[in-house]
């Protein structure tokens, strides 16, 4: 079965970013399943998907715009401390989920700790960057009601151990 717009898809995938980053950051591939058009994957490499089979891989660039869109600046924000528990203890990179006016799970990253206040940032950790994705085709199917009802529940192993994060 080929990939089309209406397919559950399984990938391993890796992320070079240069200067020999990559995501994940241990520099191994990682599976991820999703449906397609569930905006759970950047709109260019859900294109790049489009008529591949399972064991079919590739290597695309995807502009920052193709993939996670540029920096905004006005999704920085800096709150009050005491926005967070006594008992968080709080350092730049930890991710915390809250929801937006709409009920939406949203995700934000913490920039900076100040005395008073915290610099946090509602942009994808990977917005405003270049990238080149690795992938391979694990698993095509036909997404079914349930996936689709479910098409935001990520399945990478840093989510299924607990952890909380956008891709």
């Amino acid at each position: 079965m080929n990939v089309d717009k209406n397919s559950f898809v399984t990938i391993d995938y890796l992320i070079n970013l240069g200067e020999a980053e990559t995501y994940p950051p241990d520099g191994e591939p990682e599976e991820i399943s999703f449906c397609m058009g569930g905006g759970a994957m950047p709109p260019g490499l859900e294109e790049a998907l489009l008529g591949m089979k399972v064991n079919d891989a590739k290597v695309i660039n995807l502009s920052a715009e193709q993939a996670y869109g540029e920096f905004d600046d006005e999704l920085l924000m800096e709150v009050p401390r005491s926005d967070f528990g006594p008992e968080v203890e709080l350092r730049p990179g930890l991710v915390f989920e809250t929801e937006n006016e709409d009920g939406q799970e949203v995700y934000f990253i913490v920039q900076e700790v100040r005395p008073e206040t915290v610099l946090i940032d509602f942009n994808h950790p990977l917005a405003g960057k270049d990238l080149e994705v690795s992938f391979t085709i694990r698993q095509v199917r036909e997404a079914t009601p349930e996936d689709l009802k479910e098409h935001h529940a990520c399945t990478c192993s840093e989510c299924q151990e607990g952890g909380s994060h956008q891709h």
